[in-house]
């Protein structure tokens, strides 16, 4: 027999080849980066055998300049351990300190916005105690015989140990929140230049909160580096405040050798693009709120006493004409710097300030042309650049910077415009201080809305609601809601809310300190200094002829908002006999949006049983259940049945 054949081993096909494919991505930007990288920390070899290599990184000067005020602990570490030159990943032992200004405790602050006024006035006495530590940086000493690694090697070590200054101040005094602050080094530096070059530094600030937006260190500061550089602070959006409150403020800085004034670009902006698309027949409308002219209906007394002419002076909105008057009236009567070979000696005018409190709507005005680009994002402009005003005068425009301070909780600095929305997470500490501070009939009557509020028995306030009561009541009006379940979108209505409290819709402006004692204001004092902004015609005119409308309709005559809105047709309802009630909810967005109060809700259904009404004549262990003939279980039919049989037989 012929040998068996050993079987072969069976193999699985094999596929086809691959094709190799050509990469669409024809940048290269993967390979880009990467080679970027490798180069970073790429190690060179001289001729001569000398070992080269560097670890710094060439950024553009956008990245290196942009506003950096909230880092996390590790940007923290690695930015403290790059000004301080420390190989952190080599030397472990090095004393390298994690500077950490929040504390971890914005989440505890962040349901403390109802201060009592024993509670705000103990902590601002604590933080008027450490008022002095509130520092810049300051550039340290330099000459021209350093070379640029040693003044960038000294200019680190100072702004390093003035983080350290102000991490130790917020580790002494846990119960004091410092409000985050810029610490990029690049933007301080900008600064420096401009504190160093300019005769007059103008401190720009928002009239609605003006001590929040002032530096008083900078003021020292300038004067520090030449004692004939002057200060001013410019209060701008002072259009904003009643001629009552300019008073009130007028006073208190006159009182503390202040030297200000009261400006508003926007109002100036208003009036070039008036005047542009008019020409000769435009002519500037005079307002008695403007000027002070000695006319009766001035007001010359506050609180029974007689206002000084000084102070009147002083209130004034000044044009821009005289805003630059007042600028070459306040500097030096000479410039301080020599001037470069060949060129005329010129005034220099630095304005320095927040984020968004109108640098370039200032310099816009002030030019009377677009020069400078203006954006609703806080710190737009990233680096200081020079306008020629004038044959005599050149402005500095320096970057928006976030000063150290004091405040009570970060809500303060989103309502106040220093912060950005868009980027915002928690919106529930901003929208409370401006469900506190804007009063519940007001807010109503701008939106057209109804805001419902729990009463006091359910652990509410009627009066003044809460954050999430007037989130989802503004989310319901305009049918923000969420997916899935169909909740009111409290995050967008928020966003929407805080862009109208920054833009001067919903207005409310801090009062100054009292000055016989620097204590603040009252809950109760700051309402009283407030309540002439919430008026009838305060309201947008659309929302004025709404309003006018409604009540006309209702019979109301003289419309008071905080006693005749309730009346109105958005925020009441008829009853069945006529009379005008209340209204006790308000649902917008469907029947999902009517399901905010799940514990109304319940007990809706269990009293009321959605209108459906029971009778009951007879305790229900009684009633016999309809079987048959109306016997129950059919016994009685049973027994009667037997009877009949009997008889029968």
């Amino acid at each position: 027999m012929p040998p068996k054949e050993t079987p072969k081993k069976w193999k699985p096909p094999k596929g086809p080849k691959p094709i190799q494919r050509k990469n669409k991505n024809t940048i290269g930007l993967g390979r880009t980066i990467q080679q970027a990288r490798r180069k970073e920390n790429e190690v060179q070899y001289l001729p001569d055998g000398e070992e080269r290599f560097t670890t710094e990184k060439h950024e553009a000067n956008w990245v290196k300049l942009r506003s950096i005020t909230q880092e996390s602990a590790l940007d923290e570490f690695l930015s403290t351990a790059e000004l301080a030159d420390k190989d952190f990943a080599a030397d472990r032992h090095s004393n390298v300190k994690i500077i950490r200004m929040d504390n971890g405790g914005d989440a505890a602050r962040s349901q403390g916005f109802t201060l009592s006024n024993e509670q705000k006035s103990k902590i601002n006495e604590k933080q008027r105690l450490h008022a002095r530590e509130l520092i810049v940086p300051r550039r340290p000493k330099w000459n021209e015989s350093m070379t640029k690694f040693e003044l960038e090697r000294l200019e680190k070590e100072a702004f390093l140990e003035w983080r350290r200054k102000l991490a130790f101040l917020q580790e002494d005094n846990e119960d004091l929140l410092l409000t985050p602050f810029e610490r990029n080094i690049e933007v301080w530096r900008q600064l420096w230049r401009v504190v160093e070059r300019c005769d007059l530094v103008v401190q720009i600030v928002d009239a609605r909160d003006p001590l929040l937006f002032r530096s008083t260190d900078l003021e020292k500061y300038v004067k520090e580096v030449d004692d004939r550089k002057q200060n001013l602070l410019l209060i701008n959006k002072a259009d904003l405040l009643t001629r009552k409150q300019r008073i009130i403020w007028a006073k208190y800085l006159l009182s503390r050798n202040i030297s200000f004034t009261f400006f508003s670009a926007a109002k100036a902006n208003e009036i070039l693009e008036k005047q542009e698309e008019l020409g000769e027949d435009y002519v500037e409308e005079k307002d008695d709120d403007d000027e002070y002219n000695g006319s009766e209906e001035e007001i010359t007394e506050l609180d029974g006493e007689k206002v000084d002419k000084e102070i009147l002076e002083k209130i004034k909105i000044l044009k821009i004409e005289q805003l630059e008057s007042l600028f070459l009236e306040k500097a030096p009567s000479n410039p301080l710097l020599p001037p470069l070979p060949g060129q005329e000696s010129l005034l220099q005018i630095g304005l320095v300030g927040y984020p968004n409190v109108g640098k370039s709507s200032t310099i816009n005005a002030l030019v009377g042309a677009k020069k400078v680009s203006v954006s609703s994002t806080p710190g737009k402009t990233k680096h200081f650049q020079t306008i020629k005003l004038s044959n005599r005068v050149v402005l500095c425009d320096c970057p928006g910077l976030v000063f150290p301070n004091f405040a009570y909780n970060k809500g303060e600095l989103v309502c106040n415009g220093v912060l950005p929305i868009d980027q915002l997470r928690d919106y529930i500490g901003p929208s409370t201080l401006v469900a506190e501070r804007i009063p519940k009939y007001f807010l109503e009557a701008v939106y057209g809305i109804h805001i419902q509020t729990k009463s006091v028995e359910e652990g509410g306030n009627g009066e003044v609601p809460t954050a999430q009561e007037l989130l989802v009541a503004y989310a319901r009006a305009r049918g923000y809601m969420t997916q899935g379940f169909g909740a009111a979108d409290e995050s967008r209505a928020s966003r929407y809310i805080l862009k109208d409290y920054v833009n001067g819709k919903l207005l409310y402006i801090n009062p100054p300190p009292h000055m016989d004692d620097e204590t603040p204001y009252t809950r109760e004092e700051c309402k009283e200094f407030n309540k002439d902004l919430y008026t009838f015609d305060k309201l947008p005119l659309n929302r004025q002829e709404q309003l006018a409308e409604a009540a006309k309709n209702k019979g109301i005559q003289e419309l008071d908002l905080a006693r005749d809105l309730s009346q109105l047709t958005f925020s009441a309802h008829i009853g069945g006999d006529g009379d005008k009630l209340q209204a006790k909810s308000v649902n917008h967005g469907g029947k999902q949006a009517a399901l905010y109060n799940a514990a109304d809700e319940l007990d809706k259904n269990f009293f009321h049983l959605n209108s459906v009404q029971g009778k009951l004549t007879n305790p229900f262990h009684k009633q016999s259940l309809n079987s048959g003939n109306g016997k129950k279980h059919n016994k009685k039919n049973k027994k009667g049945k037997k009877k009949a049989a009997m008889y029968a037989d």
